[in-house]
């Protein structure tokens, strides 16, 4: 007798991380706010993080609201898991701009960069992005096989 293990839909909430490994599937709901899906790709297991903004500033009550807490936590977490350093990988989407035109004071594009700073400064290459436009967007992380699809009205638009 075998057993099939069935996937998971595991919802990430608003300045939140979750973590899962294959067949899961992490999904958040992104505006200006950036998802960073990180992914070992030999123990096929992965976080997902709803950054909100780009700087803690020392707040480190909610690790994924922020940038540079949310890279931080996914790493160590997924080591804690079992996942290899040298073998993460990141997928990122959002950024949208929901009001107004895109500028420097524009939160999507702060926290875009502030996500790419802090992958490159934990040393995990972002190997795709869906950034920016002016509509929200659905994403979800499938564990398998490291892909994100990006889901915007209604419409899948992008695999990662």
């Amino acid at each position: 007798m075998s057993t099939v293990s069935a996937t998971e839909v595991v919802k990430v909430k608003m300045a939140g991380i979750e973590y899962g490994r294959a067949p899961d599937v992490l999904e958040t709901l992104l505006g200006s706010c950036v998802g960073v899906a990180i992914w070992d790709r030999t123990t096929h297991q992965g976080g997902l993080a709803h950054v909100v903004l780009a700087d803690s500033r020392g707040d480190s009550a909610l690790p994924g609201k922020f940038a540079d807490t949310a890279v931080a936590d996914l790493k160590r977490q997924l080591v804690m898991r079992g996942a290899s350093g040298a073998a993460l990988v990141a997928k990122i989407a959002g950024g949208s701009t929901m009001f107004g035109k895109r500028g420097n004071n524009d939160v999507g594009q702060q926290n875009h960069q502030a996500v790419l700073e802090q992958l490159r400064a934990h040393g995990i290459p972002c190997r795709a992005e869906h950034i920016g436009g002016d509509k929200g967007r659905i994403i979800r992380f499938h564990l398998d096989d490291g892909r994100v699809e990006v889901v915007i009205a209604r419409q899948l638009v992008k695999v990662l």
